[in-house]
């Protein structure tokens, strides 16, 4: 039987695509927010990156799947399995730094009800109030779960729709996706959108368009070119896009969101695709695994920390010779902590979940 093919250039792309994200909220909190002074002004869209490679690697992992006989539960499970375990820890995290954590606002008392409320709706990666000095963000134990109850909206309906659909009938819809992904772009002037209540509905169309592209994509890969880009260059372009120039609000910020949707409907797209048909050489082939295996647990965990950052340099009122050292030393220590959590937590989590509810015959998949 021939072995299906492994994308260890996607998986490298992934982790590259996290550790941009984790420098981008870093540098965030060093900006106050201010995008136009931001080391990497579009690295939000990294989400977005997310999404398209999301789409691509649930088709590869399931679109078989459900033809063998899969049933909606064993696809839930597995999705569940995959995913949530990471989850608990992150909300574990981010309510013991957030309740137990130095550098409090006066303002953040709560009682035990809409603590135990906040922390249900979390482990279920529902939106809930947004607790006391965490902006507008509808996940604010970690903001980043925001995207993995995306990712499940996401699942959800491809497992109840998208999956019986044609390429046809898939592009059709990627294609109006992406129409109602330029416009929100063209009219907010960005698409660093859908994290908070304020911006709420734009999450779905910040979902819909990658999401489905991606699952398009893997189905047509057979009769697209043959396009090929090595790991380490895709990931200087990736870099690159995301670090060029904020063009500005009013009047420029129909040509920021423009810029902002040609990335994600354009290069994104073009940068899977390239991924996929590539190959990386054996002086970078564990990188690229180590990368993959890592994306996940660095995303998902380090944000906790974020929020600390911010709430110490908010309430503490350091020096600002001493904010800098401290933002250096967050990305190595989330690399650390997403090593830890991976290793002592997620991996070995879900190897007990799938032996016990899973066939033994499945071994656990890098990104599906």
């Amino acid at each position: 039987m021939q072995e299906r093919p492994h994308f260890d250039v996607l998986d490298g792309l992934r982790g590259m695509a996290a550790l941009l994200v984790l420098v981008f909220h870093v540098s965030e909190i060093l900006v106050m927010g201010d995008p136009a002074q931001n080391v990497l002004p579009h690295g939000a869209l990294a989400v977005d990156f997310f999404f398209c490679l999301s789409g691509f690697v649930v088709s590869y992992a399931y679109d078989k799947r459900w033809a063998e006989g899969m049933t909606l539960g064993q696809f839930a499970l597995r999705r569940l399995i995959r995913l949530h375990p990471l989850v608990i820890l992150a909300t574990a995290i981010g309510a013991v730094a957030y309740w137990f954590g130095p550098f409090r606002g006066p303002d953040w008392g709560m009682s035990a009800t809409a603590i135990a409320s906040t922390i249900a709706l979390a482990l279920l990666v529902l939106p809930y109030p947004t607790l006391p000095g965490r902006w507008t963000d509808t996940h604010s134990l970690d903001g980043p779960t925001w995207t993995l109850f995306q990712e499940y909206v996401g699942n959800l309906a491809y497992a109840l729709v998208l999956r019986r659909l044609g390429n046809g009938a898939l592009l059709a819809l990627a294609v109006i996706a992406g129409g109602v992904l330029a416009w929100a772009g063209v009219t907010s002037g960005k698409l660093s959108l859908g994290f908070g209540w304020d911006t709420f509905p734009y999450a779905f169309v910040r979902l819909a368009f990658p999401f489905l592209f991606g699952l398009w994509l893997h189905r047509a890969l057979p009769s697209l070119p043959r396009l090929r880009l090595g790991l380490v260059p895709l990931g200087i372009v990736m870099t690159v896009a995301l670090a060029l120039p904020f063009l500005g609000t009013a009047p420029n910020a129909a040509a920021n969101g423009a810029l902002e949707a040609t990335m994600v409907i354009v290069l994104f797209p073009l940068i899977v695709l390239l991924g996929a048909h590539s190959n990386v050489g054996p002086r970078t082939l564990a990188t690229a695994r180590i990368l993959g295996r890592l994306s996940y647990p660095i995303y998902i965990l380090h944000y906790p920390f974020i929020y600390k950052f911010a709430d110490w340099a908010i309430f503490a009122k350091p020096a600002e010779s001493a904010i800098l050292p401290v933002a250096l030393a967050i990305p190595p220590a989330m690399v650390l902590l997403g090593w830890a959590g991976l290793k002592l937590w997620d991996e070995p989590l879900r190897a007990r979940l799938s032996a016990r509810l899973l066939s033994p015959r499945r071994s656990l998949p890098s990104a599906s």
